[in-house]
């Protein structure tokens, strides 16, 4: 009991300097400690060695710097993967994990190898659909501003706004407000850290927040908009599955609104404005088109700005061609009606 008191202490002291999770902080303590006692690092333990590599299909739940923990489909418990393959992989992928060794520590599984093939197949996750709540009819025409000419935006507004439709607001869970945990705000946490410039302790918590339960949109979200700038591909891939996760929630042929006003609808037009972004970066013009008039047709009020980067697209106005002239406004000199004459 006292050996077993000292090593929670010893971690708890590391989580306190390095602002590690439990489980991370355990990690580094016990192959330090493996490290002293002149035992493998991976476990202190005999590992089982297959003869040859085994290959599993699984879930990932969650990243870390140089590993993965995922669910092996059919199984219930949880495997810490060791890969220099994750650079593409983002949570909500179903993987295949070529094991090269797998290994048990303290009742923890662990494996290493290689992660091949990550992909989207949202019905291979196991999850139960958020509800949907809400359903009356609104008149949009009658709670919002009418957009008018000559803004461009206004016939489409029009049409989408002729009739009223049905109203519906998504779970809290897509938001991070997990039922559990109610004073618990993982994706708020990670945006502040983010802006006090803790990058990592921000990735950190939204990863957290997902390894409680992939159905938390909004960290999708927030994982995307940490890469996009720089790595826009994975940054698509985080997006697509906060998507294809909060469509389980959409009747087939849905022709609701989800309007930004309703709080737990946002994790779900941030996913899919971002994903049209990444489309129109990338040059898939047509597909960020569609993208971007299904984010209106949700919420035609528009609340994101969604309907410039459409009226873009539909000129066929590339990516590099909007950032160059946005670049030049801000490089522009002002000039005030003195110094013109």
């Amino acid at each position: 009991m006292t050996a077993h008191r000292d090593l929670k202490n010893l971690i708890r002291s590391r989580q306190a300097k390095t602002g590690e999770s439990y489980t991370a902080a355990r990690t580094h303590v016990m192959r330090e400690r493996a490290a002293r006692l002149g035992l493998p690092e991976e476990a202190s333990l005999p590992s089982e060695i297959p003869a040859a590599p085994v290959r599993l299909e699984a879930v990932v739940l969650r990243l870390n710097q140089q590993s993965a923990r995922v669910r092996i489909l059919g199984e219930q418990d949880q495997v810490t993967f060791r890969s220099g393959d994750l650079e593409l992989v983002v949570p909500g992928h179903v993987v295949t994990l070529v094991f090269e060794r797998r290994w048990t520590w303290r009742g923890d599984s662990y494996g290493s190898g290689r992660i091949e093939n990550p992909r989207i197949d949202v019905l291979s996750l196991g999850l139960v659909p958020l509800p949907l709540r809400g359903g009356e009819l609104v008149d949009l025409r009658r709670i919002y501003e009418h957009y008018r000419r000559p803004d461009p935006y206004a016939p489409r507004w029009r049409k989408l706004t002729a009739t009223p439709r049905a109203s519906y607001e998504m779970d809290g869970v897509a938001w991070g407000a997990f039922p559990a945990a109610p004073n618990d705000s993982p994706v708020g946490d990670a945006a502040d850290l983010a802006e006090a410039g803790d990058e990592d302790g921000a990735r950190e918590r939204l990863m957290e927040a997902l390894l409680r339960d992939l159905r938390c949109i909004d960290a999708h979200a927030h994982l995307g908009n940490r890469i996009f700038a720089h790595q826009p591909e994975v940054a698509l891939a985080h997006y697509e599955v906060g998507i294809r996760i909060g469509e389980l929630s959409l009747p087939s042929g849905f022709d609701g609104v989800l309007v930004w006003g309703e709080l737990y609808n946002r994790p779900f037009l941030r996913c899919l404005r971002g994903y049209g972004l990444c489309l129109w970066r990338m040059g898939r013009l047509a597909e960020a088109q569609r993208v971007f008039e299904r984010v209106l047709s949700l919420n035609p009020n528009d609340n994101q700005g969604v309907r410039f980067c459409w009226q873009d697209v539909l000129r066929g106005r590339s990516w590099e061609e909007m950032a160059a002239q946005e670049e030049a406004e801000m490089e522009a000199p002002l000039h005030s009606p003195i110094d013109s004459h």
